[in-house]
């Protein structure tokens, strides 16, 4: 009786409780390793969305520079600086590039930011001819009117539906020249119509209604071509035509119908993405803004100058000679007295990308994923580096609770390199 009652015993009460302290403790170090293991699964997955959108962010800018200055690449335009006007019947406010948003004639413009915690802008222009198509008027013509032909040295390549840039120096040279955007209607032997009116293309023989044309070339459309300027006269071989590429043309791919249009692209930040948008595509009136990269929170740009003031200690160097002389951030670029457009050579970039994840920390414990400041080579001053405390961070995390990456290199301006003289 005994022994069978011994038999069906259970547990005593110290046994089950050793067994749950035992199961704590197991659990305790399975918690302890899966915290460990999703801590580093959280800072490698972080880092590579960084390091992927760091790298697209910087290609798709670095693609656009190396193309910077396709088209017009004459070393007249640079110098001095001509201010673009223009008129884009598709924009809510027609009249684009007029003062005081002037848009300088410049394969790369850098907007600097205002402080170290507002990122720079970036400007990148170039045509989308597949050929040169470079002439000069032969003939008198005061641009008042769509029906002032301009008359052309050649007008081979041009076609309608083409954007041309009209470049005129100024006798004597100013602080400024003349440039203005027109859209051919139609070709006439050596003569290039540009009305405000519908007009035909010559591949599909479709009607489309001209865009760039105004009404009339007053005010900040006004150019003067082959004419007088105060009491001396212009060669009527002074101003040049600059064809830019076809409104209407589709890419060269089946099935696209895309147009290869001309491109002004400016690159910014918004809202920790990285955005561009090019001012020759309009819907609803502005320019169409792009999302190119995610959890980019910063950028810095400098033109790299080969205008022979290397900075001390080193000697100066051979302005011209195709060999960076000095870097120079946009606002001390655009304080000089004469800015050196001609003289851009490349451009020294960097972007900041920040990790999709916060970094935990533990309770009571402060964010500690980065510390200080990213830094990069352009760090000429405090307000040239990298302030990431205003960037835009969920509810109750901060600035520090990411990690960051900094991409940066020095992209060649080649047409401004290869530009003539």
């Amino acid at each position: 009786m005994s022994t069978h009652s011994k038999r069906e015993s259970g547990f005593t009460l110290v046994e089950l409780l050793v067994a749950v302290a035992i199961g704590l403790i197991g659990i305790i170090i399975m918690l302890q390793v899966f915290e460990n293991a999703e801590g580093v699964r959280r800072t490698t997955v972080s880092g590579g969305d960084a390091q992927q959108n760091g790298a697209l962010a910087l290609y798709a800018i670095e693609r656009d520079l190396r193309n910077a200055g396709m088209g017009f690449n004459e070393i007249g335009l640079l110098a001095p600086p001509c201010f673009m006007a223009g008129y884009d019947q598709a924009r809510t406010t027609p009249n684009f590039g007029a003062a005081p948003n002037q848009i300088v004639l410049a394969p790369v413009q850098i907007q600097p930011g205002g402080n170290a915690t507002t990122p720079d802008q970036i400007s990148i222009f170039y045509g989308a001819q597949t050929q040169a198509n470079t002439a000069i008027l032969i003939a008198p013509v005061t641009m008042e009117s769509g029906s002032n032909d301009l008359t052309l040295s050649t007008a081979f390549g041009f076609r309608p539906g083409d954007l041309l840039l009209l470049f005129q120096p100024s006798i004597p040279a100013p602080p400024t020249q003349n440039c203005v955007f027109v859209e051919v209607t139609k070709v006439n032997s050596n003569q290039i119509v540009h009305a405000n009116a519908t007009y035909t293309l010559a591949n599909s023989l479709a009607s489309v209604q001209s865009r760039f044309n105004p009404p009339n070339f007053t005010g900040p459309n006004s150019i003067l071509a082959g004419t007088f300027q105060g009491s001396q006269v212009v060669s009527n071989a002074v101003t040049r035509v600059f064809n830019l590429g076809n409104l209407h043309d589709t890419e060269d791919f089946p099935g696209t119908q895309n147009p290869r249009l001309p491109v002004f692209n400016v690159y910014a930040i918004n809202n920790n993405t990285l955005t561009v948008s090019n001012q020759f595509v309009i819907s609803g009136g502005n320019a169409v803004v792009s999302a190119l990269a995610d959890n980019i929170v910063h950028m810095r740009a400098d033109y790299g100058l080969d205008d022979g003031q290397a900075p001390p200690p080193g000697p100066p160097g051979t302005a011209g000679d195709g060999i960076i002389d000095r870097y120079l951030d946009p606002a001390a670029f655009n304080a000089l007295a004469t800015p050196p457009w001609q003289y851009i050579v490349s451009i020294r970039i960097a972007v900041v990308a920040r990790s999709a994840l916060i970094e935990k920390a533990g309770p009571g414990t402060a964010c500690n994923g980065t510390t200080p400041f990213p830094t990069w080579s352009g760090n000429s001053s405090v307000l040239r580096g990298f302030d990431l405390s205003a960037m835009p961070v969920p509810a109750g995390t901060f600035w520090d609770c990411y990690r960051y990456r900094v991409f940066e290199t020095v992209v060649p301006v080649r047409n401004t390199i290869w530009k003539s003289s």
